[in-house]
C-alpha cells in the first residue's frame, strides 16, 4: 500500500512538471520568497533520492542529501529523476526492512531506529507539504495549471473531509 500511495504522489508532481515550461519552472516567484517550483522539486526528490541510496547501506541522513542543480533547472530532467524514483519505489521492501536514521542537531548527531516504511511515511507527508506551497505558486503565477484535486492535501485531511461530506448517517 505505502508503495502504491508513494507512487501515487510522486506521479502527482510529474504531472504538475509535465505542464510547466523551463521558464515557468526556475522563475523566482515572490509567492515563494524568491524561490522557484524547481528548487521545491530538487528538494522534495533529494529525501527519495538519499532514501533510495539507504536501502542498500541500511543508513539513511537527510542532512548528506546531494544538491543536483540539473532537477532544480532543467523540468525534463526532473521527470526522468522522477520516473527512475517510481520504478525504485513501487519495488521497495516495506516490510521488515530496518534502517538507521541519523539527524543532526545542534552539532550532535543522533541516530534513531527505524524502517523502510516509517521513512516512506515520513517522505510522503514531507511531500505534500511541499506540494501545498507549490499549489499556492501555481495558483497564483500560473493559473493555467492543472492541479489534481487533492494536491497539497493531507491524506487524513482528506478522510476527514470525506467523511464531512458524506455525512454519519445516510441510511434511510
Amino acid at each position: 500500500m505505502l508503495t502504491i500511495i508513494t507512487s501515487d504522489t510522486l506521479s502527482q508532481l510529474k504531472y504538475i512538471i509535465d505542464q510547466l515550461t523551463s521558464e515557468e519552472y526556475t522563475k523566482k516567484l515572490t509567492v515563494l520568497n524568491d524561490s522557484t517550483i524547481g528548487q521545491h522539486v530538487r528538494h522534495i526528490l533529494e529525501f527519495y533520492i538519499c532514501l533510495s541510496e539507504g536501502f542498500g547501506s541500511g543508513m539513511v541522513d537527510y542532512d548528506r542529501r546531494k544538491r543536483n542543480m540539473s532537477t532544480q533547472n532543467d523540468p525534463n530532467y526532473a521527470v526522468i529523476i522522477l520516473d527512475d524514483l517510481i520504478s525504485t519505489f513501487s519495488v521497495a521492501d516495506v516490510k521488515d526492512s530496518s534502517l538507521t536514521n541519523m539527524i543532526e542537531f545542534n552539532g550532535v548527531t543522533i541516530s534513531t531506529d527505524s524502517s523502510v516504511g516509517r521513512e516512506m511515511v515520513y517522505l510522503i507527508e514531507h511531500s505534500i507539504h511541499h506540494y501545498a506551497i507549490i499549489g499556492i505558486a501555481l495558483r497564483h503565477c500560473f493559473k493555467h495549471i492543472d492541479i489534481p484535486q487533492n494536491f497539497g492535501v493531507a491524506h487524513s485531511t482528506t478522510k476527514h473531509n470525506l467523511m464531512v461530506s458524506e455525512g454519519p448517517h445516510h441510511h434511510h
